[in-house]
């Protein structure tokens, strides 16, 4: 059972590496990824495996409930590469949030779930926006889509692509937070990354409704081997 986990990771790399990717907004990513312009990437549950898989081995931290499930998904993104932080808006929520603050302004790579670790689907939480706000980092909205895929019957529908598919991710222009002056603010922002990630969720599906183009779509690899040196296109 403990080794569970690692397999995991294993099968879902296995699995995207029959896939074939093409990426919206390169632009936005480098500026966060590189270092040059420091953001928080955030996305949408259902997108969660297959994110985590084309961003591994970055280093990034991620934050991962304190529940049972929470446990075994710490353990997979750990042996993909990534550091996590551990709570959610149900229990230990504002003391991981401080946790990637301080990990963020040490230069390390944040991604969040913007809907949170139960819900409800689609909803962009506000503990999101408050650590942009705290951080004064821009948040960087990250969707996806895939031409085929399962969804599981969980409360996000997580989206599981098949095998031999087409996914394209599509990143939007980052969301400045400027230092939050009450709760009328705060929705503002949180309304606006809802509004953003859903647009972004829309425009890659209708990529995929496009004729294929043999330069955009690569089999497999992921961030660091497709695009770790190139400049942005």
């Amino acid at each position: 059972m403990r080794q569970l986990p690692t397999w995991g990771a294993s099968l879902l790399c296995a699995l995207h590496h029959t896939c074939r990717f093409r990426v919206l907004g390169q632009t936005h990513l480098h500026a966060v990824l590189d270092g040059s312009h420091p953001g928080l990437l955030t996305t949408w549950h259902f997108a969660f495996p297959s994110v985590i898989y084309y961003f591994r081995h970055l280093n990034g931290v991620i934050m991962v409930s304190r529940s049972r499930d929470g446990e075994w998904a710490a353990r997979m993104v750990h042996a993909l590469g990534f550091q996590t932080v551990r709570g959610s808006s149900h229990q230990g929520g504002a003391e991981a949030l401080r946790a990637m603050f301080r990990l963020v302004r040490k230069g390390h790579l944040a991604g969040l779930i913007a809907d949170g670790s139960q819900g409800p689907a689609l909803v962009a939480q506000k503990g999101i926006v408050w650590l942009a706000a705290a951080a004064q980092l821009p948040l960087v909205p990250l969707s996806l889509a895939a031409e085929r895929a399962w969804r599981l019957p969980t409360w996000d529908r997580t989206l599981i692509p098949k095998p031999f598919t087409r996914m394209t991710f599509a990143a939007g222009e980052p969301i400045q937070v400027p230092r939050l002056r009450g709760e009328d603010d705060l929705e503002f922002h949180r309304q606006l990354l809802e509004s953003r990630l859903n647009a972004l969720t829309e425009l890659a599906r209708e990529t995929l409704a496009e004729p294929e183009s043999a330069q955009f779509w690569a089999r497999g690899g992921g961030w660091v081997k497709t695009f770790r040196g190139q400049k942005p296109g």
